[in-house]
């Protein structure tokens, strides 16, 4: 039953990586390494709950109109993500950059919130989407700031970096680089030779790091002023953010929704 548990949820995850685009059976299948009777089955099942829509008869799989309908309260972390859209929608106003807020969850990256510029060349949407913490700014950072024992179990899942982190090779090589980012209280990492992430935390009342406000832009970009502006940008924000939900813990009945 388990394992089957985990095929639903694959099943969604999968749809949801494109909601407009409609999956076959033999898509989902073969990207999840299951049995095309199975996922059939499984899907048939997901679609008289109405949590995935069969588009017409060989014409492939997208999610439901029920899974629209549980989550219509608003975002996940809504106290974060409404506390950050101020600061956010000043920020990519001022630089015209996409600005992201992030979190990581059991060794995963999660974009809450994402407000787009309005720039005629725009990094995207496969770089904005990368889950692989290695890759990203955001992820780094997060990963940074991670109990000791929480990123052992990060490693222990996904492994070392390996080729996603130059030089960073061996365990004792990451918790230098990790130190590091620490020190220094933000990252600003390329994953490749045509983009730049930067990413500042942001703390709870308890002084904890529960989530990153980031930027991507094209290299080309960064550079001069603009450079500065980003980068300073990016550190108001985060500032911004930490100080409103301090604020918000403070004062909860002038300030909750």
């Amino acid at each position: 039953m388990i394992k089957v548990l985990h095929k639903v949820f694959d099943i969604f995850e999968l749809l949801a990586e494109t909601p407009d685009k409609a999956k076959s059976l033999s898509d989902i299948a073969g990207k999840l390494k299951m049995h095309p009777a199975t996922c059939a089955n499984i899907l048939q099942t997901m679609v008289r709950r109405h949590y995935v829509e069969q588009i017409a008869p060989r014409k492939g799989y997208v999610l439901g109109p029920l899974v629209f309908h549980v989550t219509r309260q608003g975002p996940y972390r809504k106290d974060l993500v409404t506390v950050s859209e101020q600061p956010m929608e000043i920020l990519a106003k001022d630089v015209n950059e996409t600005v992201l807020l992030v979190i990581l969850r059991q060794g995963r990256r999660f974009i809450l919130s994402q407000i787009n510029g309005q720039q005629h060349i725009q990094v995207g949407p496969q770089a904005l989407g990368l889950t692989n913490i290695y890759e990203t700014a955001t992820g780094r950072l997060l990963l940074a700031y991670m109990p000791e024992h929480e990123v052992d179990k990060v490693v222990a899942e996904l492994g070392l970096p390996g080729k996603l982190w130059r030089q960073v090779d061996n365990i004792t090589a990451l918790r230098k680089a990790l130190a590091k980012i620490r020190n220094e209280g933000w990252v600003c990492h390329s994953p490749d030779d045509e983009t730049v992430g930067i990413a500042f935390p942001i703390h709870s009342p308890a002084g904890h790091v529960i989530a990153a406000i980031g930027l991507f832009l094209p290299k080309f970009r960064f550079k001069g002023r603009h450079e500065q502006n980003v980068v300073s940008g990016l550190r108001r924000a985060a500032k911004a953010i930490t100080q409103a939900l301090e604020q918000k813990s403070k004062y909860p009945s002038k300030t909750m929704e």
